[in-house]
């Protein structure tokens, strides 16, 4: 498919990157080809494809790991240091209607794997990137269901932001803390948002604002899914 009235990447991303950093108290480290892999990997997304050829071959494998085993060693990812506030090249809500139809084949492939509902799946992505393909927020939070650069290696991710690989680990990764939780899912969303550690050691949800806010309305917009039947 080809996406129309499509902004200069590079100069975006430039921009984003200038007005974040006279924020700062630091300077940040942003690699120069950044912005144009970016365009790159708009490039790819909106080529024509079809939906079932896309989940057909997995890029990213499913690896039986627990959540443990997912460490923030060194990557190929490149990191933005700073707060929450996110920079990347966002696309309209028309380009966004154009992938949905390949969002969807991957949410519902996926849940269906790993045994969970699709709109709880559609309610973390909601929550996480608005379904923004190329979200990156200055932590270094990658793609559809923000995978840290640790997470996305120990998952078997090697592109954050292919839709298939990014639904495919952050699915995975969701499975993986309601199983550590026992099935609670209050916890387990916790646990995707400040990590499995934070919530052992509080004991529960961790007494982090942003934490907190974050399993509240990712349960809102999953009982409004379910509400609505939004598949």
């Amino acid at each position: 498919m080809n996406i129309p009235n499509l902004p200069n990447i590079s100069s975006l991303f430039k921009q984003k990157i200038s007005e974040i950093q006279s924020r700062l108290p630091i300077k940040m480290n942003v690699s120069s080809s950044m912005s144009t892999d970016f365009a790159q990997e708009l490039n790819k997304a909106s080529a024509s494809s079809e939906v079932a050829s896309a989940l057909a071959e997995p890029a990213a494998p499913v690896i039986d790991i627990e959540p443990s085993a997912v460490s923030s060693t060194k990557t190929k990812y490149p990191l933005v240091s700073g707060s929450y506030e996110s920079v990347y090249p966002r696309l309209s809500q028309t380009q966004i209607k154009e992938l949905m139809p390949r969002i969807d084949a991957a949410i519902d492939a996926y849940s269906k794997q790993f045994g969970l509902d699709p709109k709880l799946i559609r309610a973390v992505i909601k929550e996480e990137s608005g379904f923004q393909p190329f979200a990156l927020s200055t932590s270094g939070a990658m793609g559809l269901m923000q995978l840290m650069p640790g997470t996305a290696e120990g998952l078997g991710v090697t592109d954050a932001y292919n839709i298939e690989q990014n639904i495919l680990g952050g699915t995975q990764y969701l499975y993986y803390q309601l199983k550590a939780f026992d099935g609670d899912l209050k916890l387990a969303l916790a646990a995707y948002n400040a990590g499995p550690n934070a919530v052992r050691k509080h004991g529960g949800i961790p007494p982090y604002t942003q934490t907190q806010n974050y399993v509240k309305k990712v349960l809102n917009t999953y009982e409004m899914y379910r509400a609505i039947g939004d598949n």
